[in-house]
């Protein structure tokens, strides 16, 4: 195809001919020296989103019941200087090397985020009935011990463009950790947001920071504790499950609720909620608690696909297809254990599995996606690792 030149003048001509002669003459006076390739919004995104960090604890506290607090500094000897800022509400997820395998499991970092600024992460951890991770840390974890952590992550935390000023907590056992973070963020002056808990536990042994709670609530009067007791009466305490008459008191014209606990908890809270008709955006739910139970002994083979390679292993109707992995010493990736973080996506090649509602899109969905750690198998399986 020929150009058609006719529009340009003369000027343009000499223009167009020179056009090589300028490029020359600025690449031959351009400077030498190399390119800069470190910009400080690419720094500052790598140390609040690192891939990976290197701890090691720093001190154990004894905080109820089968119930401890491991406080977590950098490891610098293996190259993590500082940690990264985290909005509470959020977790890390934690990685053990045993015997039989590599595990993986998220905790909430329960201290205010101004402890980051101190190089301070706490987590807490009850013992759980056939919890591998936990048990292991409650048993054999000791002062000085090292092992990695992802960087925070997780959106159960308090946006003031989403949520309502007025903060409901409805919280059930062990799942005061990221309220409590929450409450510590608005003693800091981090959170401008007014928080009632409303915290149900078994019994007064088993409220986790009883006292640190109290103190919160008795200098700060943007913090209110309700304490119920399910298994115990005393004149001290609400007793029996938490009702709607034991927040309503709290509300305001606007009120977002963050629920965590255990799945019979959130089953129970929903329902209290759903007399109110609220805005999706108004409940706010901490997906780290598993959303379904699984029942059945049937054992099924598993066939996993990673770098070119199949490995074959079993894994039981009731245990994840990412749990079984692990068990075997597969490293597949994870980081939420629930499907929130899409982090485990892999491609379901054979098989039927069943998942809750793990908020892989629908169209992934259509093309056989799914997350192993929120997929249960229910005949032999074969899937493909991201990696």
């Amino acid at each position: 195809m020929e150009l058609d030149l006719k529009g340009l003048s003369k000027k343009d001509m000499l223009a167009l001919k020179n056009v090589n002669k300028d490029r020359e003459k600025v690449i031959r006076d351009g400077s030498s020296s190399p390119i800069n390739t470190k910009f400080i919004t690419n720094e500052i995104a790598k140390s609040l989103h690192p891939q990976v960090q290197y701890v090691k604890v720093a001190d154990i506290v004894e905080e109820g019941i089968d119930t401890k607090t491991f406080v977590l500094v950098p490891d610098i000897d293996s190259g993590t200087k500082k940690l990264a800022y985290f909005r509470p509400g959020q977790y890390v997820s934690v990685e053990i090397k045993m015997e039989d395998g590599i595990y993986r499991r998220p905790y909430t970092i329960s201290c205010s985020p101004k402890n980051a600024f101190d190089n301070i992460y706490t987590i807490t951890i009850k013992r759980r009935a056939q919890g591998i991770v936990s048990n292991y840390f409650l048993d054999e974890v000791k002062i000085d011990d090292k092992f990695s952590i992802s960087g925070p992550t997780g959106n159960f935390y308090y946006e003031p463009i989403r949520d309502a000023k007025n903060v409901i907590a409805l919280v059930g056992g062990n799942g005061i950790t990221p309220i409590l973070s929450m409450a510590e963020a608005i003693m800091d002056g981090i959170l401008d947001c007014k928080l009632t808990i409303i915290y149900g536990a078994r019994g007064e042994k088993d409220i986790l920071f009883h006292h640190r709670l109290d103190e919160m609530a008795k200098k700060n009067n943007l913090i209110h504790v309700v304490y119920v007791l399910s298994e115990e009466v005393s004149d001290n305490y609400h007793t029996g499950f938490i009702t709607k008459e034991m927040f309503e008191p709290f509300l305001q014209n606007e009120n977002s609720f963050f629920v965590c606990g255990p799945l019979a908890f959130y089953d129970y809270v929903n329902d209290l909620l759903g007399e109110y008709n609220l805005p999706n955006k108004y409940i706010r739910h901490d997906d780290l608690f598993g959303r379904i139970e699984i029942r059945g002994n049937d054992l099924y083979n598993l066939t996993v696909i990673t770098n070119g390679n199949e490995i074959n292993i079993t894994c039981r109707a009731r245990e994840t297809i990412l749990s079984a992995m692990e068990k075997n010493g597969i490293k597949a990736p994870s980081k939420c254990h629930v499907g929130e973080c899409g982090f485990c996506k892999s491609k379901l090649r054979m098989g039927k599995v069943r998942t809750f509602d793990d908020g892989m899109p629908l169209a992934e969905k259509d093309f056989d996606f799914i997350h192993p750690c929120a997929s249960f198998p229910e005949s032999d399986v074969v899937i493909e690792l991201p990696f």
